[in-house]
């Protein structure tokens, strides 16, 4: 049977080995930087995220890195879902339906306004899904970040005089 529970200190060598996973999948290894000691710092002593893990026999077969978020024009919280990864020879079973019912869940007893998250735009299978669930693409933003040196710059902006 699974079972979908917030993850431990004890699970993170797990997770850290599914991320790595989902990097690697995604084609994204080169960008998977941090140490275990970040990594378990950031989730279980900083509270940057929270993680749910799917658990099968005593193994850690799936995980969800959430976060909260606040949306000004709804003026309540809401859900960003950062990763969602199930191992191969356990998807189509419902996890991963399971995963995002357990996060609607949260907004629901929350009163969170939404659940978001992204998704990438070859990845047509996690697509189908989504939008089978009721999940609807957003055209009318940009995703936009700021990172590495670009990050340092703009902070740098405050040093000017």
């Amino acid at each position: 049977m699974y079972q979908i529970r917030l993850a431990t200190k004890d699970d993170i060598n797990d997770i850290i080995t599914l991320v790595k996973e989902l990097a690697s999948y995604e084609k994204m290894s080169d960008k998977v930087t941090f140490s275990n000691e970040q990594f378990s710092t950031s989730i279980f002593k900083n509270n940057y995220a929270k993680i749910l893990v799917c658990e099968y026999e005593n193994n850690i077969i799936g995980y969800a890195i959430y976060f909260y978020t606040f949306s000004s024009f709804l003026g309540r919280g809401g859900i960003y879902l950062e990763d969602l990864y199930v191992k191969p020879e356990f998807r189509n079973q419902g996890i991963g339906k399971k995963f995002l019912a357990t996060l609607a869940q949260i907004c629901i007893d929350e009163n969170l306004g939404r659940l978001e998250w992204e998704c990438l735009t070859w990845n047509e299978p996690s697509l189908a899904f989504y939008y089978k669930l009721g999940a609807k693409n957003r055209d009318d933003f940009f995703h936009l970040r700021v990172d590495g040196k670009e990050l340092e710059n703009l902070a740098n902006l405050l040093k000017i005089k």
